[in-house]
């Protein structure tokens, strides 16, 4: 071989060696706990990564670093991963720990320098690799439940080197004990017509057997030429009481088989296709999460690795159809469901639809009226929408609109644009666009622009133009604030939410004229303030000033214990 290309090949050997994946431990000290698993089904996103708990329930496990490296990104967030560490190891992978409670003595006292240097709450960092290296077991951080959490874990991902796909770290580092096959716990039959649109489902409640899972009665008879099947399914991992989901899904149809579902990875720019993947509309409905085992148009998830005849069954009277679906955990425990589908004497009528226009797959719509304007883009809906539009004076001079379902999700914006009341003497800047989630009113904020509030959003639903003049309120809760002892915790709520494109609440907290940071617990609607011992030793009152997305605001003042 000649001397140079040698020389060349061994150096890209060596090269290659270098990028060989190194094997990752766990980021924390105790025995893992399982209480989300990766891939699972969350409102607008498969989890990309698992949640670990803590040892006891509390705050401040250790969290270690799972590789060396070197930690190349730290988070503060106010919701999302709220306190975050990201490593990156020597072959171009990434590890993320997110929702910690602090980071590491020299890391946290950086952080702290920064923010009250900038008088910024939330900030993002990128740091080079000789600034903070890391050892394997390294300790990183505490375990807490900052950003958008319900209890103290560690959220846990590992990503690729491109830092978009993140992959399952029960497969990677992760090692849990668990010999608990996966459970099914419901099967929907959707009628589907030559379009693959649906016009009825019927829901079966799957009957367990054995080792097997099937329905009732053997044999199911549908009204109807062909149907897609979904699946809700739960996984209990290593005898503790936290359900995951599951990571493959087969279907097979009198032997051969038409569909299949594996997530090993979750790719970031792709995320929101999950809203074509489960049924959105028995998410809103009941918050429970069925598998549509069958292809949409608009479904670009990379999730297929079978999928015949678009995962469709084909019903005859002469003839039941064998189904078999068998799942899988990320341990490799399965469990299997049985039956038979044949297409019934007498064809079932679908409900009526009823609807103002039908909106084809990947056609664009708009909508205009006198008092309003609507606009939605091309690639909003997954598939074929038949869609409903309606408005209702509910008081005088206040129109509702009925802008479609909220049982169906949007992958885009819309826009929409209000006219505003022409006599009202509420300024421009109090109005909102806000949509009704259950009992509550939900803002998209919005800019007036010739004599309309112009605003976008990500749901569908009733709509209305709302002047907001209300401040929100602040209210401790303790009985009084004390130098001496824990944190100080204030319960902040306004009289509307706002969508998650917006930050609805904004605040300034100062001990005399020193502004010091504070803690967001979206989910509890709770603020807590811990400056530190000296800090409150040395101040006499402490001043909590909140406003609102519309600048509406409240101050809150008391003397210090």
């Amino acid at each position: 071989m000649n001397r140079v290309l040698h020389i060349i090949l061994l150096v890209l050997t060596g090269m290659g060696q270098a990028l060989i994946a190194q094997p990752l431990g766990s980021p924390i000290l105790h025995p893992p706990v399982i209480t989300g698993g990766f891939g699972e089904l969350r409102p607008d996103h498969f989890h990309a990564g698992v949640d670990l708990r803590s040892s006891k329930g509390k705050i401040g496990d250790p969290v270690v670093a799972s590789g060396p490296g070197y930690i190349s990104r730290v988070l503060v967030q106010h919701e999302g991963y709220g306190r975050a560490v990201y490593i990156r190891h020597p072959d171009g992978r990434s590890t993320v720990y997110a929702h910690l409670a602090a980071f590491m003595p020299a890391l946290q006292a950086l952080v702290d320098t920064i923010r009250y240097t900038s008088r910024q709450e939330e900030i993002d960092l990128v740091f080079d690799p000789d600034q903070f290296p890391v050892k394997k077991k390294q300790v990183i951080g505490t375990m807490g439940m900052t950003g958008r959490t319900n209890g103290v874990h560690l959220h846990y991902e590992i990503r690729e080197r491109d830092g978009y796909r993140s992959v399952n770290p029960l497969l990677y580092g992760v090692h849990v004990h668990d010999q608990i096959p996966p459970e099914f716990t419901g099967l929907k039959i959707y009628a589907l017509d030559d379009k693959v649109l649906p016009l009825f489902e019927t829901l079966i409640t799957p009957v367990r057997r054995g080792r097997s899972y099937r329905v009732k009665s053997d044999t199911l008879y549908v009204g109807a030429w062909r149907v897609g099947l979904g699946v809700a399914v739960q996984d209990l991992v290593a005898q503790n009481r936290f359900r995951t989901g599951v990571r493959k899904i087969t279907i097979s149809a009198d032997g051969e088989q038409i569909y299949q579902f594996v997530i090993d990875q979750v790719d970031f720019h792709l995320n929101r296709y999950i809203n074509a993947h489960l049924d959105y509309a028995e998410w809103i409905r009941s918050g429970r999460g069925f598998h549509r085992c069958y292809q949409v148009p608009g479904n670009r998830l990379p999730f297929y690795p079978e999928m015949r005849k678009a995962g469709l069954i084909a019903l005859s009277q002469s003839k039941a159809r064998n189904v078999v679906i068998d799942i899988e955990d990320p341990a490799g425990n399965t469990s299997q469901m049985i039956f038979w589908i044949k297409r019934a004497k007498q064809m079932e009528s679908p409900p009526p639809r009823l609807f103002q226009y039908r909106i084809p797959f990947g056609e664009a719509f708009t909508h205009r009226d006198a008092d309003i304007r609507l606009s939605i883009p091309a690639g909003a809906f997954y598939e074929t929408v038949f869609f409903r539009f309606s408005r209702e004076e509910v008081e005088e001079g206040q129109v509702r609109y009925q802008i479609h379902e909220s049982t169906t999700p949007l992958h885009q914006f819309i826009q929409v644009a209000l006219a505003l009341p022409s006599a009202s003497t509420v300024p421009g800047n109090k109005w909102i666009g806000a949509y009704l989630d259950r009992d509550k009113w939900i803002s998209c904020g919005g800019q007036v622009k010739d004599g309309y509030l112009e605003f976008k959003s990500r749901h569908l639903g009733i709509y209305q133009l709302m002047a907001d003049t209300i401040p929100p309120t602040i209210t401790p809760l303790q009985p009084k604030l004390e130098r001496h002892g824990g944190a100080w915790s204030f319960r902040i709520q306004d009289n509307v939410g706002a969508e998650d494109h917006l930050r609805n609440l904004h605040w300034t907290i100062l001990l005399d004229d020193q502004w010091v940071p504070g803690e967001w617990l979206g989910k509890e609607e709770r603020l807590i303030i811990d400056p530190g011992q000296e800090a409150r030793m040395n101040a006499k009152t402490l001043t909590v000033l909140v406003s609102d997305e519309r600048g509406n605001e409240t101050c809150w003042e008391s003397d210090l214990q």
